[in-house]
Formats: structure tokens, sequence, C-alpha cells
């Protein structure tokens, strides 16, 4: 059975393990760091079963799913890795080499044999393509993906600067770099002793900026930063979007008309209708290729197909109260002006268009009581966050997205976009992660997935978005030059002729007022529909778009490694959402007012 409402994330924890080999860790420590990584553990699981039994509006009824990424080196690693599965964590490896390579990495006999243990035990494994020629980079990527992997980073760290890339110091500084919090779990080398864990959440490995967290408490306050809202707003508008249903039948046809008047797009046999929730799931899943065994009821799926079943519902009745507006203002004037050609039907115009002035009222309440704008503009904002997720999770080595509250526009504006960046940073959360061994014809799948299934697409509709915003201004320009030049003409021709046909000209005096009064209003409220849709600016940045994705195709097209393949796709994200933020903060000034 279909869900009734849009569906709501699970709640997911993913925490990282570093820290040093038992090679290093002086005797005993393993022993001393045993009860401490413990106590992080079961304090993290019950800080999330609480954040989970008090945010039940937001967060889906199944119990928080908690996952532990741990490269499974001897000392911290595994002993992580242990522990956070007795607590109910499920263990993902992340190696820096295949399987057998890295096994290359622990001495034969006991502790090779434990490694094995470890990687059995595991949930799932996810080798990188490193190459023993240059093992320093292959830890160095094994570390860039432990961070792309983390909420939280839990470290046992001496609190020195390290060897080097690759190490325990090097991995904190990029957590703290990329704003992942990190538990610090102090080891001290020379007598074994362990300090109480603190929290790291800015600065770098020299200077780090730290706080205690000591009980309860400081565990909830971590979790409720990370995983939560931030603001009563954000939680008003989830509670909106959770409680939206599915919308079959939109009677607000007037856009689709005027598109199809103007011959820019024609409409369909049955424009109030609009294809289901599942249909649109659907054909989205049959046009896939290269995704990841996901059904169509994925929480991906769902919350894409919701999003952009609703934006585009919105979008509609927005727009088409945009042009009704301006439609029922020009009427307006019109009905006013025709007291001068029927003196008889005044009372009846003024009752019209009293009537007329009302049903503006009317539509602009609807629009603003029913939030069409907001609705439209956030619900569009999510759908196209989404869009890129499961390609962006499927390289391994791309940082949660949206750890930032608000968007960038032009000018370096900002327009905060609420809920919807927590909503997809929740569902990446909750994406599984890639596994099994990175290899090179992996890499160029990955590639060719993208450019098929979302850079050719996106550039496909930026093309046509481009033509039809252009097509739309012109002629909507053409209809308004049209009219004016009626006035103009009729200006004209009452002058050549009030001499010689001066009593036929008094005759008509009602409809040249009426006429030259009246085709100004309308070209005005063409003019408004051009000057409200801004169509020539979303043709130009349409059409950037596409010069922008296949430049970066060419990127694509040339990746043979996964770290370039990881860049060009997040710049292919970057790409298609910056024409997104610079429309948001656009039309975020674009409410639906009655003319002026």
């Amino acid at each position: 059975m279909p869900i009734q409402h849009p569906p709501r994330p699970r709640l997911t924890l993913n925490i990282a393990i570093t820290g040093h080999r038992a090679v290093i860790l002086p005797a005993g420590a393993v022993a001393a760091l045993q009860p401490v990584i413990a106590s992080v553990f079961a304090e993290l699981r019950e800080a999330a079963v609480r954040l989970h039994a008090s945010e039940q509006m937001i967060f889906d009824a199944a119990p928080p799913l908690l996952r532990l990424h741990s490269p499974l080196a001897t000392g911290a690693d595994q002993l992580a890795a242990t522990i956070a599965s007795d607590c109910g964590f499920h263990v993902r490896a992340l190696l820096p080499f295949s399987p057998e390579e890295y096994c290359e990495d622990f001495a034969e006999g006991v502790e090779r044999d434990e490694f094995r243990r470890q990687l059995e035990s595991s949930g799932e494994y996810f080798a990188l393509p490193g190459d023993r020629a240059d093992a320093e980079g292959a830890y160095v990527l094994v570390g860039k993906a432990v961070i792309a992997a983390a909420d939280i980073l839990v470290a046992v760290w001496d609190g020195g600067e390290g060897n080097g890339p690759g190490g325990t110091a090097h991995v904190v500084d990029l957590a703290l770099a990329a704003s992942v919090p990190v538990i610090h779990v102090a080891i001290d080398r020379e007598t074994a002793t362990v300090g109480t864990p603190r929290l790291l959440t800015g600065g770098d490995v020299i200077d780090p900026v730290a706080e205690p967290l000591a009980d309860a408490a400081g565990y909830d306050a971590l979790l409720r930063e990370t995983l939560a809202p931030h603001t009563d707003l954000e939680r008003a508008q989830l509670a909106i979007y959770f409680a939206e249903r599915e919308q079959r039948i939109n009677w607000r046809i007037e856009y689709p008309l005027l598109l199809a008047l103007l011959r820019i797009k024609a409409i369909s046999s049955a424009p109030h209708r609009a294809r289901s929730i599942e249909q649109d799931v659907r054909g989205d899943r049959q046009s896939l290729h290269g995704i990841e065994a996901a059904s169509s009821s994925s929480t991906l799926d769902r919350s894409y197909g919701w999003a952009n079943v609703l934006a585009i519902f919105y979008a509609q009745r927005f727009r088409s109260g945009h042009v009704t507006n301006y439609v029922l203002s020009a009427l307006a004037v019109l009905l006013a002006l025709m007291g001068l050609i029927v003196p008889s039907a005044k009372i009846f115009l003024v009752i019209s268009e009293l009537g007329v002035i009302g049903l503006l009222f009317l539509n602009t309440s609807s629009g603003t009581n029913g939030d069409w704008h907001r609705r439209w503009l956030q619900y569009r904002h999510l759908a196209e966050s989404l869009r890129p997720l499961a390609f962006l999770k499927r390289s391994g080595l791309i940082n949660t997205p949206f750890r930032s509250d608000f968007i960038h526009g032009q000018l370096h504006r900002e327009a905060g976009a609420d809920w919807t960046r927590w909503y997809a940073a929740a569902v990446w959360r909750e994406l599984d992660s890639p596994r099994g061994v990175m290899t090179s014809a992996r890499i160029r799948e990955l590639a060719d997935d993208v450019l098929r299934e979302q850079v050719g697409p996106q550039a496909s509709y930026h093309q046509v978005n481009a033509e039809r915003m252009h097509k739309l201004d012109h002629r909507l320009h053409e209809i308004g030059n049209f009219l004016m030049g009626a006035v103009i003409a009729a200006c004209v021709l009452f002058i050549i002729g009030y001499g010689p046909l001066h009593r036929w000209i008094q005759s008509i005096m009602g409809f040249f007022i009426f006429a030259t009064a009246g085709l100004p209003a309308v070209s005005a409220a063409v003019f408004g529909m051009r000057g409200h849709g801004e169509h020539l600016l979303a043709a130009s940045r349409s059409a950037n778009t596409v010069v922008a994705l296949e430049a970066n195709a060419v990127r694509l097209k040339q990746a043979s490694r996964l770290e370039p393949l990881a860049a060009a796709l997040d710049n292919t994200a970057a790409i298609m959402l910056a024409d997104l933020n610079e429309w948001s903060v656009a039309y975020s000034e674009r409410s639906l007012e009655i003319p002026a």
C-alpha cells in the first residue's frame, strides 16, 4: 500500500574510528582503553535512543540505525570494532587495499588471523584502489574515506602532531577541517593512562577547540546538534511537509494554458491530472542503470518522488495564480472602461468589476494562506538536493552534504533553505555506503553512469528550458509591443481624423478611450508577467548550466582514478545546485501579490 505522507528519514548515526596501531601503544594500553571506548559507544547508543524517542515527529518509527566505519588496523581500530559490534553497531570495514593485499600489513600468525576474523565479523567492507607503490597515498585515501563516512569521529590519539599523512593526527585534522565533531580519547603513550573523553569541534591538531564530554547530557547535546534540526521554524515547516498528502488533481491550469496559447509547450489532454508518486518513482527507477540494489520503496526514491511531485503541484498553483492576478487586474480596468461604451450597463459593470477585484483578493489570499510560494521553492530545493545523492555516495569519498544551514546566492547573499538541507542530510546518512572492491572498471562504470543518467538528462533539460524561457519572454514582449503599437495607431488615426471627421470621432470617443486606456492596462499586465517571471534570467542561468555541465563532462570522461572522479562528481552536483540556489534566492522575493 502506498504511503500516505512524505517519508520520515530513519535516525542514522555513522561513527568512524581512528587511532594508534598496537605496535606503538604501550603495554597495557589496550586494557586501559577498553572500558573508556566501551563507555563512549554505550553513551552514543543511548543518546541516539533518547534522541529518537524525543523526536518522533521527524524520524521514522524504526529504531536508530547505528554504524561504525573502521579501517580495522591493529590497536584502536580493531578494539573499537569489537566493542561497537557488542553495543549493537553495524560494523563496516574501510580498507586501503583489497583484503588480500591489506593482509600484508599484518604480521603472519595471530595478528593476521585476528584481522581476518575481524573482517569476517564485519557486516560489509569497502576496499579502496590503493597501490603499494604509493602506500602513503593509500593510507591518506582511506583516512579521507573515514571522514566521508562519519557524522562523528572517535579518535584514540596521544594529542601529538603525528608522523605525517595518513596517520591518526592527520585524520583528526581532516575531520576538524570538514566540521566533523571528534570525540578525543586521550592516551598517554608513556604511562598507558587514558584520559576522560573530550569533544573537539574546531581548530586543528595543534590548537583544537575542545570542551568536556563527561556525561549523558553532553552526548545528548552532541547528537542533537549533529542529527536534529536547529530551529523552531525548521520544525514547523517539517511538520507541514510531513502532513502533505498526494495531490492527483490540480485545477489551477492557467500557466499551462498560457504556455499552450503562446505555442511554448503543448498542453496535455488532462492538464489537471498529475501522475502519481509511485509512477514518478517507478519512472525514475526504470531510467537508471548503475545505482546499486535499491527497490522503488527505498528511502531516497520515495523521498525524491514526494518532493518532486509536490514541487510540481505547488509550482503550477503559484505560477497559475500569478498569471490569474495579472489577467484579473487588466480585466478590472477593462470593465471600468466599458462604462464609457455601454453607460446603461454601468451598475452591472461596477458589480462585475467588484467581483473581479474580489477574485483577485481571493486568489492572492489563497496563495498566501496556502503557502504556495514557499512550498514550491522548498520542495523543489529538496528534490534537486536529493537528486545526485546516490551517485555521490557511490564514490565513498564525498563528505556529508549540507552541513551548512544556508544557501548562497548572487552577490554572496544568503537565503535560509530551512529544513530541506537537514532532510537531505538525514537521507544521506541513511543511504547504504559502497561496498566491495573499488576497481578501475568500477570507477569507469560510475563515471559513465553519471554521464548517462545525470549530466546528459540535466544538460538536455536546461537546454530545453533555456529555449523555452527565452521564447516565452520574447512572445510576451511581442504581445506587449503589439498592444502599444495598436494604441499609437489609434492615437494617430484620432489626430488625423479629428478635423475632417470630427463628428464621427466624437461618436466613437468611448471606444477610443477604451482602447487607448485599456490596451496599455493589458500591456502592463503582460509586462508584469515578464518581469515577475524573470524568464530571460532563467534562460541565461540554464544556458550557463549547460556550458558548465558540458565542461565537467570532459573531466568525467577522463577520470580513471577515484579521487579525481569524486572531485568531478562533487563538481557535477555543485553545478546543478548552483543554478537552483540562484533560482531559490531570486524567486524568494517573488511572492504572489496583487499587482499595483
